[in-house]
């Protein structure tokens, strides 16, 4: 497991690099390349507080099992060791990001008059290439893994690491027992797509602002089968949260692609 400092240089990278393949494509579509650095100061804080509230609202299994549920995080709010404000003490949720990121560019394409279409378009690559790159910190963190496999390329949980019927280290010894890397999935996935939304933004055959729909479709699509696979999730009840709201998401996408 990596500590904190090298974790947080990940994300930065990947942030860094989402905004410079933002910057290039919007160069190529003859778009003011500038307001990419301009609207990242509005869109990193907004996507900081949407992450952390997604969290809030949907606390995986390990911390309501602490006791930390949604109502704990936001009555003790301002606990500074586990509140809903210790932001530092981990516990963010990329679809919040999204949202929190994604109404920030959108209140500031409207106020400066930019295509929001063809802005939305270079936003999900960059996103895309950002997350290939962000997920590889939660694997050197011994995080977002699956259930146990036989699998050749399962990977080693830390003790540390471990969540749930996974702590009995007696039934799953550390030195031995192999676990999906989730992670590794998730980079494959989302690597395809910024690839393949990439090849056809270039090719113009897409109709202006499809290319979100399209991501919403195959991330949210491939993120619910991945969710099957993963421990230490969010319930509503006790069905896999993320699952519904992959579903939901992927569906309303297909729906409005339909509708084209």
């Amino acid at each position: 497991m990596i500590g904190q400092p090298f974790y947080g240089a990940i994300v930065v990278l990947a942030v860094w690099l989402g905004m410079e393949v933002a910057a290039r494509l919007a160069k190529r579509r003859g778009l003011p390349a500038e307001h990419v650095w301009r609207a990242m100061l509005w869109m990193a804080p907004c996507a900081l507080l949407g992450a952390r509230l997604w969290f809030i609202l949907l606390p995986p299994e390990s911390v309501v099992a602490l006791g930390r549920t949604t109502q704990w995080l936001l009555t003790n709010f301002f606990d500074l060791n586990q509140g809903g404000v210790a932001i530092w003490t981990g516990g963010l949720g990329i679809f919040g990001a999204v949202i929190g990121g994604g109404a920030a560019m959108w209140f500031y394409a409207r106020r400066h008059k930019q295509p929001l279409g063809a802005w939305l378009e270079i936003a999900v690559i960059a996103l895309a290439v950002g997350q290939t790159v962000g997920r590889l910190a939660n694997g050197l963190n011994g995080e977002h893994y699956g259930v146990p496999t036989d699998l050749p390329f399962g990977v080693l949980i830390a003790e540390r690491a471990r969540v749930g019927l996974y702590s009995d280290l007696a039934r799953f010894p550390p030195e031995t027992t192999r676990f999906h890397p989730v992670w590794l999935y998730e980079m494959l996935l989302t690597g395809a797509l910024a690839f393949g939304l990439w090849r056809t933004w270039r090719a113009k055959t897409a109709h202006n602002g499809d290319l979100a729909l399209w991501y919403l479709l195959f991330y949210c699509g491939g993120r619910f089968f991945l969710e099957g696979l993963k421990v230490n999730v969010p319930r509503i009840g006790a069905a896999n949260a993320m699952q519904i709201v992959c579903a939901l998401c992927a569906a309303a996408a297909a729906l409005r692609l339909l509708r084209r």
